[in-house]
C-alpha cells in the first residue's frame, strides 16, 4: 500500500494526518488501516503511536523513526540508559500504544493548556519544497515559542496538543491562519529555551547537566544558601518571579513534586538516580535560569 514518506522533523502524528489525504480516507481510518484493528482508535498528538507500523510502512528502521519523529529524544534526555531502553522497548509493543507512559513531557496540564505551533517561515519553504505543510516537532516542545531556524516567534492555533476535536484532528498548519501569541518573557529568554529543547532533542543535552550541578554547588555566591542538602525557600520564589506566572502557567510547570516540600526541587533537579524524574522542561528551566540569572537581584 502507498504510504506517505516523513519529512524532517516532522512528528508521526503529522505523518498520518498527510497519510489521510493522500489516501483519502479519515484520520482514524489510517490509524485502524496502520494497526489492522477495528476498535476506535484515537491518537494522542505528541505521544509516539503504532512505530513499528509506520516503519515498515515508510521502509524505515524504528530506530529512526523513534529518535527523528517522535519526543523520545527529548523526554529522556537526562535518564539512564537503562530507562531509555525500557521505554524504547515498551514502545515496540507488539499492541500499538494510542497513549503511553510518557509522563514527563509535563503531563495532562501541559497539553491540555498548550497549543499546536508553527513558524510562518518553515511553513512557507515547507510548502515550497514539498507542496504541503506539516508539524514540526521542535514546535511543539513544552514552553517552546521561538523557531531556531528562523529567530522569530512561533504562532499558536486553536489545537491542543493533546486529544483534539474530530473537527481539527486532521488539520496541517497551512489549513488556518495562525495566531501571534503575546511574548511571555523576552526573545532573548525564549530563544535561549528553545535552543536548550532543541539540543535535548538532538540528544546533546545530557552534558548540560553536569553545569547545572556544578552550579547548584555554588549558589552561596548568588545569595541563595543550602541547609542540609536543601536550597532555600528564595531559590523558589527567584525561579517564580524570573519566569513569572504568565510563562509557567501555560506549560503547566509544577515545581512541587512527589510529595516533597516547594523549596526542596531546584536541589532534586541534580540528585542522580532514577527515583526523582523531573521532566526534562524543568531542568531546562533550571539551567536557562543560571545561564541569565540576575545576579544583583539575588539577595532579597
Amino acid at each position: 500500500m502507498y504510504f506517505p514518506h516523513l519529512y524532517p522533523d516532522e512528528l508521526t502524528s503529522s505523518l498520518l494526518i498527510r497519510a489521510s489525504r493522500h489516501l483519502g480516507i479519515r484520520y482514524d481510518e489510517v490509524a485502524k488501516t496502520l494497526t489492522g484493528s477495528n476498535v476506535k482508535t484515537r491518537v494522542h498528538f505528541t505521544n509516539p503511536f503504532a512505530l513499528m507500523q509506520i516503519a515498515e510502512a515508510t521502509r524505515m528502521t524504528y530506530d529512526n523513526v523513534l529518535v527523528n519523529h517522535t519526543l523520545y529524544p527529548y523526554v529522556t534526555a537526562l535518564m539512564t540508559v537503562r530507562r531509555k531502553e525500557q521505554i524504547r522497548a515498551g514502545l515496540m509493543e507488539t499492541t500499538p500504544q494510542t497513549r503511553s507512559d510518557f509522563k514527563w513531557l509535563a503531563g495532562v496540564p501541559w497539553s491540555n493548556l498548550a497549543c499546536r505551533r508553527f513558524c510562518p517561515e518553515c511553513l512557507r519553504e515547507d510548502l515550497q519544497r514539498y507542496g504541503e505543510s506539516y508539524w514540526h516537532r521542535s514546535h511543539q516542545l513544552p514552553g517552546v515559542y521561538t523557531c531556531i531556524s528562523h529567530r522569530r516567534l512561533l504562532l499558536g492555533t486553536a489545537m491542543p496538543l493533546g486529544w483534539c476535536a474530530r473537527a481539527f484532528a486532521s488539520a496541517c498548519p497551512a489549513d488556518r491562519p495562525g495566531m501571534e501569541i503575546s511574548p511571555l518573557l523576552s526573545k532573548r529568554l525564549l530563544d535561549a529555551i528553545a535552543f536548550y529543547s532543541k539540543q535535548a532533542l538532538e540528544g546533546n543535552l545530557a552534558g548540560r547537566l553536569e553545569e547545572v550541578r556544578a552550579r547548584i554547588q555554588e549558589v552561596d555566591d548568588l545569595g541563595l544558601k543550602c541547609s542540609k542538602g536543601l536550597i532555600t525557600r528564595c531559590l523558589m520564589r527567584q525561579l517564580e518571579d524570573f519566569y513569572g506566572s504568565r510563562y509557567l502557567g501555560p506549560t503547566g510547570v509544577i515545581w512541587k513534586n512527589f510529595g516533597r516540600s516547594v523549596e526542596q526541587c531546584p536541589a532534586l533537579f541534580v540528585r542522580r538516580g532514577e527515583a526523582i524524574a523531573f521532566t526534562t522542561f524543568q531542568h531546562l528551566l533550571l539551567q536557562t535560569f543560571f545561564e541569565h540569572f540576575p545576579a544583583r537581584n539575588a539577595h532579597r
